[in-house]
């Protein structure tokens, strides 16, 4: 979930209390200062979560060193790490990257910063921006090389153009086609004769 503004607590509680369940992660986008994440840190051990992505600006690497020495959640950098020559920089100062395609452009890249990740003993989360299955479907071929996605982008989409992977319940089902998998609506429509 999203954090970064006045009411955080608030947000996390209310959130937690629609999902007792569910498990949190929460990403602060680069919102707050170290001392206001070690802070908020503590509220969120209240509530289970997870994990913390990005919580500092992406540029102060130590202020993310200062949270990670001092959190008991692991922090995870998002913005820090756009491609695979970040990562050195980011260790011993978070406990992993996320990596995104469409951030570090494509999966010969996200390849290399997971590489790089595992080479110096972090974890790799895989997310997106809001993109459609392509994007996704994309992504998903690298699930086995993660310890955390969060892949939901094309679920955020009132109308997307492709049909690939699928997520239902937290797992991730791979098409079946050639290649990634993915077939573009149209293309099928056209093939049945609506299409022109």
């Amino acid at each position: 979930m999203k954090l970064g503004g006045p009411r955080d607590a608030d947000t996390i509680a209310g959130v937690r209390a629609s999902a007792p369940d569910k498990i949190l992660r929460v990403d602060a986008n680069a919102a707050w200062t170290p001392k206001h994440a070690l802070r908020m840190i503590d509220v969120l051990l209240d509530y289970d979560v997870e994990l913390v992505e990005q919580p500092v600006a992406a540029h102060d690497i130590e202020g993310l060193r200062f949270v990670r020495e001092r959190s008991p959640l692991p922090i995870i950098a998002d913005e820090s790490c756009l491609v695979a020559t970040d990562v050195p920089r980011l260790a011993g100062a978070v406990d992993g990257v996320n990596v995104k395609l469409a951030k570090c452009g494509g999966l010969r890249e996200a390849m290399r910063i997971i590489a790089t990740a595992r080479a110096h003993d972090m974890s790799v989360m895989l997310g997106c921006m809001v993109e459609t299955s392509l994007g996704i479907t994309s992504a998903a071929h690298l699930a086995p090389l993660l310890d955390y996605a969060d892949l939901d982008g094309a679920a955020l989409l009132a109308h997307d153009p492709f049909d690939g992977a699928t997520i239902a319940a937290g797992t991730i089902a791979l098409p079946a086609a050639a290649g990634l998998g993915v077939r573009h609506r149209g293309a099928r429509d056209m093939r049945a004769g609506d299409g022109g």
